[in-house]
């Protein structure tokens, strides 16, 4: 039987758009865990004016020191959810699962990363930016942010605190995000991320972006493929708004 911790390390405003979906998404993962008798949400954590590393550390902590929960699902202040997005994530069944957003500051492109090409010894968390991904079938990723993912409790347990830290880029390319950080030493810790694409997020501030603004910038930005590592391509090359395969551009 399951147990998820629902948990959001916020820092800043919540928007009523986003407090919405977490209400429907836990009331949707609620019911449907009772009735196929899968386990139940054991508990909503949300942080406020505290930096998002420490507030992500913080609950894992708590997290542990429950000792039947068997999974923490983690979100921010600003992702819209769908509904089935723990359900889905929960039938995926892999050391970390993640849903799929897109980037305000990156006109749609996919909060989705491996590990860098090149490796910088001054920064090991380097990653590279996915440009094209899978939308058939789940995927494996390096970092896929942590927006919409849930992870198992062995993951937890397993590697060492601080589970999240960051840092401040510098001239000497020495920078990172708490999620980088944090897959880097899962993936050392010899667990796997996996993201399902039937999991498609909304991100929000001003404007809210999606999987539409993603399929915007392939069909109208013809440099946009060769900026990043393509996933999928020999399988499932990504479409245009008007579902015509867009040529890859390397």
């Amino acid at each position: 039987m399951s147990k998820v911790i629902f948990a959001v390390p916020n820092y800043g405003p919540l928007f009523p758009p986003v407090v919405s979906s977490w209400l429907a998404c836990l009331a949707y993962t609620s019911r449907y865990m009772e009735v196929e008798h899968l386990g139940q949400i054991g508990g909503i954590a949300v942080t406020d004016r505290m930096y998002t590393h420490s507030a992500e550390n913080n609950c894992i902590k708590e997290f542990l020191q429950m000792k039947d929960a068997t999974h923490l699902f983690l979100t921010e202040s600003d992702m819209i959810l769908p509904k089935e997005a723990i359900t889905k994530l929960l039938t995926l069944d892999k050391d970390a699962a993640s849903g799929v957003y897109f980037l305000r500051s990156g006109q749609g492109t996919p909060c989705l990363f491996t590990p860098a090409r090149a490796t910088n010894p001054l920064n090991p968390y380097g990653h590279t930016q996915v440009t094209s991904f899978p939308i058939d079938r789940p995927f494996k990723i390096g970092c896929p942010g942590l927006g919409c993912v849930l992870i198992k409790r062995k993951v937890l347990e397993t590697m060492k605190p601080p589970w999240f830290d960051l840092k401040e880029s510098d001239d000497k390319g020495r920078g990172w995000g708490s999620d980088m950080y944090f897959y880097y030493h899962m993936r050392e810790a010899g667990f796997e991320t996996w993201c399902d694409p039937g999991v498609m997020c909304d991100q929000i501030e001003y404007t809210v972006v999606s999987y539409r603004d993603y399929q915007k910038r392939l069909g109208t930005d013809p440099t946009f493929l060769s900026k990043g590592v393509l996933l999928g391509w020999e399988s499932q090359p990504p479409k245009n708004s008007n579902g015509e395969p867009i040529a890859a551009n390397p």
